[in-house]
């Protein structure tokens, strides 16, 4: 599966969600330079029963049809690793309200994956998934940053798609997130 970044577990997630049928992810991250993330995958996806919730944590699970996939490693796997470090996963959900993934990295821990590429995470969430409303707040110490879907469709217009302007756009995310590294120092 490859989930060996933090932001490899963020893409999972919220892949998970576009298949659950949301029409608006919110993804908010905050981190504490060599201390601790945290991000939080909010949907409004059609939720889950109560069934289903006591066995997303079981890789033998998944809602997927069988013929495509017999398990469901993701979640198992954000809460090991979050736990690996110390931290946690909680997951809240309610049938057609949507589900909300919280987790929690300690970053100083030795056996804490690395971050990972978020601009790229980014940048591939909003391109790859157009029909759904992306709001995305990055914060690191002091210093903050907000991606929306809205905004970046307003100024590319009918260029969206276009692979010269969605490098573009990483582009200026890799600029903000580089900005927050400097700030940091």
């Amino acid at each position: 599966m490859g989930l060996r970044t933090i932001a490899d577990h963020i893409m999972d997630i919220a892949q998970n969600a576009v298949k659950a049928g949301a029409k608006n992810i919110r993804i908010y991250i905050e981190e504490i330079p060599g201390k601790i993330f945290k991000f939080v995958v909010e949907d409004d996806g059609p939720g889950m029963d109560e069934e289903t919730l006591s066995k997303v944590f079981d890789p033998f699970f998944t809602t997927r049809d069988p013929k495509v996939r017999k398990v469901g490693l993701g979640l198992p796997f954000l809460k090991q690793s979050a736990e690996a470090t110390g931290g946690y996963v909680k997951l809240k959900t309610k049938p057609g309200k949507g589900t909300r993934v919280e987790a929690l990295f300690h970053l100083d821990h030795v056996d804490c994956q690395p971050i990972g590429d978020l601009p790229s995470t980014f940048s591939t969430l909003i391109f790859s998934e157009g029909s759904v409303n992306w709001y995305i707040r990055r914060k690191k110490g002091e210093d903050e940053y907000e991606v929306t879907s809205d905004a970046v469709k307003k100024v590319l217009g009918d260029t969206w798609g276009n692979p010269v302007i969605m490098k573009e756009v990483m582009s200026i995310i890799e600029e903000l997130e580089r900005g927050l590294n400097d700030s940091s120092l």
